[in-house]
């Protein structure tokens, strides 16, 4: 037996030492364990970070996330560019905007895949508008003028001949001036997401046009993947603080891939309640309408980025003329350094 033992030990003390080094490398420990977080917003698209901050993915990465939640994400990214928050969830096209005006942001783990964007037709209007040229004269609901909602329903409009100022846009917000905007007869069109567009299609408020709740519908609308949300930083933030950001990732993800195998029943008993945007009832159906646009991996590919700058450049002609380098917006290797399941 002493035999035996002499030979075991030494076996299982290099065993011991080669799991604590391969956790030691899938978990790193961040410099900053302290990070601020500017959310864009609680949409559904940013569910993944609320998910790892309520499962508590992020303590077990050693991060303490404080998350300040902002009204759009011109907010977020101003209280990140202002020195009040480290990272920001919100819009991907951010990095691409701020790149036009030699900015250096990056993009490190994409939240969702596609916008889970419904384009549709008030009731107000719904006899009236069968196609988007039809839309010539009037008033487009969207979250507020400038915003992703804003330059996607741009984009639809102008592929099919409808210049920006054929049309009024109007800001209405995104969850309950929405809803009442479009039923009360304010707006003949809206550009909206969940849960907003499932409680206005099931009231027989809102008649889709264009349906982006899932990356293949996405593909037939944009002409390409189109990751709307991912959480982003500084190039100087994350050459600093590597490992932080590494944390960050693997919490991100380990929301996503806990999300990807989870009913939206259980998803939305993960939710805390001052991040609910509607009651169960409601946010298990629309929910169950959009989860597909959730990222499964949190990567960001080349062909996605070219998809958002051409519906930027849509939008404003100026990122057109612009020199940007795509590839410098995003970096994937944070996600590729992830611990695997």
């Amino acid at each position: 037996m002493r035999t035996l033992r002499r030979l075991v030990l030494p076996v299982l003390a290099i065993c011991a030492a080669l799991v604590s080094r391969s956790a030691a490398s899938a978990a790193p420990v961040p410099e900053k364990p302290e990070v601020h977080l500017a959310a864009a917003g609680v949409g559904f698209p940013y569910l993944p970070f609320i998910i790892a901050d309520s499962r508590g993915y992020f303590k077990k990465a050693g991060l303490d996330v404080e998350i300040g939640v902002f009204s759009g994400g011109a907010k977020a990214l101003q209280a990140m560019m202002g020195g009040s928050a480290d990272i920001v969830a919100g819009a991907y096209s951010n990095t691409i905007t701020m790149a036009a005006k030699g900015q250096k942001l990056v993009s490190f783990v994409t939240l969702a895949s596609c916008p889970g964007w419904v384009f549709g037709v008030t009731r107000a209007s719904h006899g009236k508008v069968k196609t988007y040229a039809d839309l010539k004269g009037m008033r487009i609901g969207v979250s507020s003028p400038g915003s992703s909602f804003h330059m996607g329903a741009n984009y639809l409009l102008n592929k099919a001949g409808v210049k920006p100022g054929d049309v009024s846009i109007i800001g209405v917000g995104s969850s309950a001036g929405a809803i009442a905007a479009a039923r009360s007869g304010q707006i003949d069109a809206l550009m909206s997401n969940d849960p907003v567009a499932t409680v206005l299609q099931g009231s027989g408020d809102l008649f889709p046009l264009a349906v982006m709740r899932d990356p293949a519908a996405t593909r037939a609308t944009l002409g390409g993947d189109y990751p709307e949300a991912s959480v982003y930083t500084t190039r100087d933030f994350a050459a600093k603080y590597p490992k932080t950001v590494q944390a960050v990732t693997n919490a991100i993800l380990e929301a996503e891939r806990w999300m990807a195998q989870a009913t939206p029943e259980q998803v939305a008993a993960a939710v805390p309640a001052q991040y609910a945007l509607a009651d169960k009832d409601v946010f298990v159906r629309a929910y169950a309408n959009m989860q597909n646009c959730i990222s499964r991996d949190g990567l960001m590919t080349d062909a996605a980025a070219h998809t958002v700058h051409d519906v930027l450049a849509a939008f404003d002609p100026e990122i057109g003329k612009a020199s940007i380098d795509l590839k410098a917006t995003y970096d994937n290797h944070f996600v590729e350094n992830a611990d695997k399941p």
